[in-house]
């Protein structure tokens, strides 16, 4: 895998950003982390899970209390303290119009696919500083070939009061990184909006054949099983651990 920051800098700073970029790419950092919850910010966690053909990209944005007591201040639109369904929903929905903060790409082309948006507040619906996920989701069906070898992704936008950056891919059976880690974190957020965060997955090994094994529809409802289990451990762990913390 290969992670790139990049942005006009002087010479300098730029020699600087060179040896952050050449740290990341040799997986310097957190290649086994997990979702956490900071009191301080946001910690944000894109996967990339190829199965089958199918590519399905989720964007999770673990919010602590500094940032979540914003976000719920804004969802509480008729400031009664409590996020009703129907605000929630007018969340997500104006989070959706905002489209994917992340640009995929396949060998060079760029996918496009609707964006599915939701707002996890817990146990807690109050306006009030308590941790929430917003994760972004978005499915590519069959866009991987069995010529595909590349996946490429760019961080478009950046969530508020950003700590740490984790992007990771997962892969079915039948394919392997070529090289690398399948997993980096990258700290902190990007020294000025023209620093271009991109990951790359080197990917070899065709998808299986459908003949001897399972149905294609079996086999694409355990891809769908194994991404959306990966998504909610991880963001239902996080929570166990949260709610073991004191509260700030």
């Amino acid at each position: 895998m290969m992670v790139k920051r990049r942005g006009r800098r002087p010479t300098r700073a730029r020699a600087a950003g060179a040896l952050v970029a050449l740290s990341v790419v040799a997986g310097v950092g957190r290649a086994g982390a997990h979702p956490e919850f900071s009191a301080l910010g946001t910690n944000r966690y894109v996967t990339a899970a190829i199965f089958d053909g199918r590519v399905d990209v989720t964007d999770d944005l673990l919010e602590g209390a500094l940032v979540s007591a914003e976000e719920r201040r804004r969802l509480d639109a008729d400031s009664d303290g409590r996020i009703s369904d129907a605000e929630l929903r007018a969340g997500e929905e104006r989070l959706r119009a905002e489209g994917p903060a992340i640009t995929v790409a396949i060998d060079g082309r760029v996918l496009t696919a609707s964006v599915v948006v939701g707002i996890d507040l817990g146990d807690e619906p109050r306006a009030t500083a308590a941790p929430l996920v917003v994760e972004r989701r978005a499915s590519f069906p069959g866009a991987w070939s069995a010529r595909a070898r590349r996946l490429r992704l760019t961080l478009a936008r950046e969530p508020p009061r950003l700590l740490d950056t984790e992007v990771g891919v997962v892969l079915g059976p039948g394919l392997a990184l070529a090289s690398g880690v399948d997993r980096v974190t990258v700290p902190g957020p990007r020294a000025s909006a023209l620093e271009e965060r991109v990951a790359t997955f080197e990917v070899v090994g065709p998808p299986p054949a459908d003949e001897g094994g399972l149905p294609r529809f079996a086999l694409e409802g355990l891809a769908l099983a194994a991404f959306v289990g990966i998504g909610l451990g991880s963001v239902a762990a996080a929570r166990r651990r949260a709610s073991r913390s004191p509260r700030g």
